[in-house]
C-alpha cells in the first residue's frame, strides 16, 4: 500500500489508543533451583525484556562507570524485573518500567553500599530517563507505522478501498456506503470492525497484548 496512505491512516485512524533467575551469556533467562513461579504468567516477559535490553544496558552504563559493578547492577535489575513481572502494567512501556526499576536499584546501591559515584544523583537519573523515554517514543512510532503498513498490505482490496475512501480521501460516509452498495449503518460496522482488526494485527506484530 502506498506510503502516503499508511501515514494518513496512522495519523487519522486512532488505532493505537493508547523465583531466582539468572541471565545466561546468550541473553536467555533460566529458572534457578527451588523456584516455583508459574511460567505461564511470564511467557511474554522474554521478548519484552530482550527488546528493552540494549537501552536498559545503555541506561545503566550511563550511570555506572565501573564495568564490573555495571554488570552486577544489570543482572540484579534483570532478576527484579522477572520477579515483579506480574505487577507490570502492559499498557505502559516495558522499557520505561525497566529503567525505573534500574534507577531505583542504582540509588539504593549508592546509599547502602556506596559502590557508585556521587555523580549518580536522582537528578542525573531523571534526566537520563527523560532522554531514553524520548528516544523510545520516537522508535515506537516508527515501529507502529511499519506494523500498520504490513497489516494494511494483507487486507482484502475492498476493505483497503473503504479505509482509503474514508480516512485519506475523507469521503462522506453516505457516499462510501452508496458506492459499496451497503447501508450507512452497515458501513459504520465495517469501519469499526476494520479498526479493531488493524489494532489487533499491529499489537501482534509488536508482540504486545491486545
Amino acid at each position: 500500500m502506498a506510503g502516503w496512505l499508511v501515514h494518513e491512516l496512522f495519523v487519522k485512524l486512532g488505532v493505537f489508543l493508547t523465583e531466582k533467575v539468572f541471565l545466561s551469556e546468550n541473553g536467555a533467562f533460566c529458572q534457578g533451583e527451588g523456584d516455583n513461579f508459574p511460567m505461564s504468567n511470564r511467557d511474554p516477559f522474554l521478548p519484552l525484556f530482550l527488546a528493552a535490553q540494549p537501552d536498559l544496558r545503555a541506561f545503566i552504563g550511563a550511570a555506572v562507570r565501573d564495568p564490573v559493578t555495571r554488570e552486577d547492577v544489570f543482572q540484579e535489575v534483570a532478576m527484579i524485573l522477572w520477579k515483579k513481572f506480574e505487577s507490570y502494567d502492559p499498557s505502559r512501556s516495558f522499557g520505561a518500567w525497566a529503567r525505573g526499576v534500574a534507577a531505583k536499584k542504582i540509588l539504593e546501591d549508592r546509599r547502602l553500599r556506596a559502590r557508585l559515584p556521587e555523580t549518580c544523583t536522582p537528578e542525573t537519573l531523571e534526566a537520563l530517563s527523560r532522554g531514553f523515554a524520548q528516544e523510545e517514543a520516537e522508535a515506537s512510532v516508527q515501529d507502529r507505522e511499519k506494523a500498520l503498513n504490513f497489516c494494511l498490505e494483507i487486507l482484502p482490496e475492498r476493505s483497503a478501498s473503504i479505509l482509503e475512501a474514508r480516512y485519506y480521501q475523507e469521503q462522506p460516509v453516505e457516499v462510501i456506503a452508496l458506492n459499496a452498495r451497503i447501508s450507512t449503518e452497515a458501513l459504520y460496522q465495517v469501519l469499526s470492525r476494520l479498526r479493531k482488526q488493524l489494532r489487533e494485527c499491529v499489537q501482534r506484530r509488536l508482540g504486545l497484548p491486545y
